[in-house]
């Protein structure tokens, strides 16, 4: 079987962790379905969220295929830039699919009670906390945020895609996107400020995941909000498997392209800048002080330290098959320089790596040294991981928007979601940044 580029970074899941060949790996990949259950109670945009990215994020990990039951026929409740009127066709374009038999997992949203015939798993959110449970125990608060949808969204396709790895742990997980001291209230998110402007540095998995968080809010005149899009590299079919925004059409395009194009439909004011960030570069006056990193080299951050932004919402995602599904988000300013924080640690060269097992030497046979290096070398990555970062990291620039306090780090592991690594909440300067008002709801 030959090597599909598109699912050779998730292939190297089962590969690292499980000493099985590439062919194997991908077989097993193929076979893997979803079903996402949906009942009438799943109207609001949390609801609709959390669908819509357990589609998107799911099409990508259980390749065999998504497919969306139950009331799909209802109206769409969701801002997301797509041409849809229904909850149906705005997950095919997301990615579902249609199939007859049976399904690996389940995921059932908005029902009381769930399917006992095959395994399944619940989202649920609550103001700005989400979570998972199982089918037929969800219950539901406030749904006018699509924040918590998207986090419970990619919750449950990750723990699904664990139970389908027979790693299952719990049905249950949590995460609270809004961390308030003990005593105190999260704000309704109606009273939240949107942010007015980012700069976006990296347009990959998780400058993707950054944008159809960003896109999913309700903004009163989307036309006020700028961005800048910065990146050098084009589209490769191993973006498929890891990027929401990537499609089979998409190959060859700059990531800028892909991510302008989607940004343009949902009504922002995008700028390319089609190369990457230097240390020399500097910021003019208009430009915005808020940017969001998406790179994933230790240099990259620091060339981010002189610039001119009065602060950085950072992400970082784990590289192997042991933690490719931990996540941090850490934030930024003139007290914590970005380059201090990174400072002495080394970016590992693709081509140092060393191939080990009979995967490896297999596949260094069918593609030779150097694209073995390629492959072995490179991170793995899952597409919910980088929603679920997304949610948590946009939520961060909400809160600093809206001037409110927030924690400067958070470390999470979903395989270990109950036990985060979270800092004390502190208030963050950043002078230059303004506000695109409240949700529109």
């Amino acid at each position: 079987m030959a090597l599909d580029q598109r699912i050779a970074r998730l292939s190297k899941i089962l590969v690292d962790s499980e000493s099985i060949s590439f062919d194997e790996a991908q077989a097993r990949l193929r076979a893997q379905t979803l079903e996402i259950v949906v009942g009438p109670e799943a109207v609001s945009p949390a609801s609709h969220a959390a669908i819509l990215t357990a589609v998107s994020v799911g099409s990508r990990t259980f390749v065999g295929g998504v497919r969306v039951t139950g009331a799909v026929n209802m109206r769409l409740n969701s801002v997301l830039p797509l041409d849809a009127d229904t909850l149906a066709d705005a997950a095919e374009m997301v990615g579902a699919s249609d199939f007859c038999y049976a399904t690996s997992r389940k995921i059932v949203v908005g029902m009381d009670g769930g399917p006992t015939e095959t395994w399944s798993v619940s989202p649920w959110w609550d103001g700005w906390k989400a979570g998972t449970t199982k089918s037929g125990e969800a219950h539901w608060g406030s749904g006018e945020n699509p924040l918590p949808g998207i986090a419970a969204g990619a919750l449950a396709v990750g723990i699904a895609f664990e139970a389908e790895r027979k790693r299952f742990f719990d049905y249950r997980s949590e995460v609270d996107l809004w961390p308030v001291n003990t005593g105190m209230d999260a704000p309704y998110f109606e009273n939240v400020f949107l942010p007015e402007a980012l700069w976006l540095v990296g347009l990959g998995n998780l400058g993707q995941a950054y944008l159809w968080a960003l896109s999913s809010l309700p903004f009163t005149d989307p036309s006020k909000v700028s961005l800048v899009l910065q990146d050098r590299d084009t589209v490769s079919k191993e973006n498929w498997a890891t990027s929401v925004l990537t499609k089979n059409g998409t190959y060859g395009s700059l990531k800028t392209k892909v991510a302008e194009d989607w940004t343009v439909a949902k009504g922002f004011k995008p700028r390319r800048v089609d190369r990457s960030l230097f240390a020399r570069d500097r910021l003019e006056n208009d430009d915005p002080r808020l940017a969001l990193s998406g790179v994933d080299k230790y240099e990259s951050r620091r060339n981010m330290a002189k610039v001119g932004f009065d602060c950085i919402v950072d992400a970082g995602l784990g590289r192997t098959a042991s933690n490719f599904d931990r996540y941090r988000v850490t934030i930024f300013d003139q007290t914590r320089p970005i380059d201090k924080h990174f400072a002495g640690q080394v970016d590992i060269p693709v081509a140092q790596f060393q191939h080990t097992g009979d995967a490896y030497r297999l596949l260094e046979d069918e593609i030779g040294s150097c694209g073995m290096a390629e492959i072995g070398g490179s991170s793995v990555a899952v597409p919910y991981v980088s929603a679920l970062a997304a949610s948590v990291a946009i939520s961060r620039v909400i809160a600093i928007t809206s001037a409110c306090e927030i924690p400067v780090n958070e470390v999470r592991q979903i395989s270990n979601i109950s036990s985060p690594k979270i800092a004390k909440l502190t208030s963050i300067n950043c002078r230059g940044i303004g506000h695109a008002g409240n949700p529109a709801l």
